[in-house]
């Protein structure tokens, strides 16, 4: 995701490790000055679960349009 500023950039991680900390399941974050990118994974499971579905869809809904 693409955001208009770096501080725009930073408040958006901040959302997203707020999401991450409720749920006690934590994204790998990538911050590249506007760009933030996020991969979800269950390292545990070796892949994808509910857990990072359901983060998903929070996540999904904070995000600004």
């Amino acid at each position: 995701m693409v955001l208009g500023s770096f501080a725009q950039a930073l408040g958006y991680v901040v959302t997203v490790g707020a999401l991450a900390e409720a749920a006690n399941h934590h994204p790998d974050i990538d911050v590249r000055y506007r760009a933030v990118t996020l991969r979800l994974s269950t390292h545990d499971a070796s892949g994808i679960t509910a857990l990072d579905v359901a983060l998903a869809r929070r996540i999904d809904a904070a995000t600004p349009a």
